[in-house]
């Protein structure tokens, strides 16, 4: 049994107010992408070389709990497909959380009676405040946790009171995945702890600057997930692009080094991952952030970059 920690592992993200896009650098080799007619469902761009073939599924997060979706495409995708990669992750071993709480709980707690409210400046601490009202959440279940926990725990309760979820559609996938009686597997999965005992070396700046990205990122969800999910469900690019936001919090905790360069490496290994499916006969399917795959100097560029060809959906 694992406890996984949300921690976004993915390229890096950018900010921007919760009413509009944050995304504002697309590629611009994604703009004469002429999607024909295909099977409504989640776009997915193929890559070839020689006689090995991986197909990209461009993915979003969250989605509303229930999303109905057609899954033909990624079927037919899977279908002879040797395996099914996704993004990597952080996680930490049940006996590893227990061995952390009970010898350094000052990595997930704050010291004392002090309560993450009371850190936060008079602003910040009244949209915390507004926040977990608004979802009804209980003020002892974020009131002795580091800031960037604190926010994480209440990003988390925000999403399920918005019947919202992150475990999809990688959950989904990995179901279709067995279906098929093909592997899946993570691209990388990376231990949490030593990351976690790098918290308290924050500072109280860093800290605040993660709160605030957090409820940023919960406004900007907000704003655009339930129309960026209907538009990913049936393949609508640009009403994706119009609402696709990235993670804020993702950029304010690259301030200390051991997150910072546990994000460089996920995007060397997700590049790495590509190369390595390239490198054998036959056909992979991984699962990539939009933002990741499309992006000014994202996957898709790094990819035609190198020589190899991008087959647009609907090609």
């Amino acid at each position: 049994m694992r406890r996984v920690l949300t921690v976004a592992l993915l390229f890096l993200a950018l900010g921007a107010r919760a009413d509009e896009p944050p995304v504002q650098d697309w590629s611009k080799s994604i703009e004469t992408v002429v999607v024909t007619a295909h099977q409504p469902g989640p776009l997915m761009w193929r890559v070839k070389k020689g006689d090995s073939e991986i197909v990209l599924l461009g993915m979003v997060e969250p989605l509303p709990k229930g999303l109905d979706w057609n899954k033909g495409g990624v079927r037919a995708a899977l279908k002879g497909s040797r395996a099914l990669l996704l993004p990597p992750r952080a996680s930490a071993g049940l006996f590893d959380m227990l061995w952390l709480l009970a010898w350094n709980s000052d990595a997930l707690y704050l010291p004392g009676k002090t309560t993450v409210e009371s850190t936060l400046p008079p602003d910040l601490r009244a949209r915390f405040t507004a926040m977990r009202e608004k979802i009804h959440g209980d003020a002892d279940r974020y009131s002795n946790l580091r800031p960037p926990l604190a926010a994480l725990r209440l990003e988390g309760d925000f999403l399920k009171a918005r019947a919202l979820t992150a475990d999809e559609p990688s959950g989904t996938l990995r179901s279709l995945a067995r279906d098929a009686h093909v592997s899946s597997r993570f691209v990388a999965d990376y231990e949490a702890i030593p990351m976690l005992k790098q918290l308290p070396k924050m500072a109280q700046s860093a800290n605040e600057v993660c709160v605030k990205a957090a409820l940023d990122d919960m406004d900007a969800v907000s704003a655009h997930a339930p129309a960026m999910a209907q538009a990913w469900a049936v393949g609508d690019l640009d009403g994706i692009k119009a609402n696709y936001s990235e993670q804020r919090f993702e950029s304010c905790i690259q301030s200390t080094p051991s997150f910072a360069a546990l994000f460089q490496r996920a995007v060397n290994d997700s590049i790495a991952a590509v190369n390595g499916a390239l490198a054998k006969p036959g056909k992979s399917v991984m699962a990539v952030s939009v933002g990741a795959l499309l992006k000014r100097g994202g996957l898709l560029d790094r990819l035609e970059a190198e020589g190899l060809t991008v087959e647009a959906p609907g090609t």
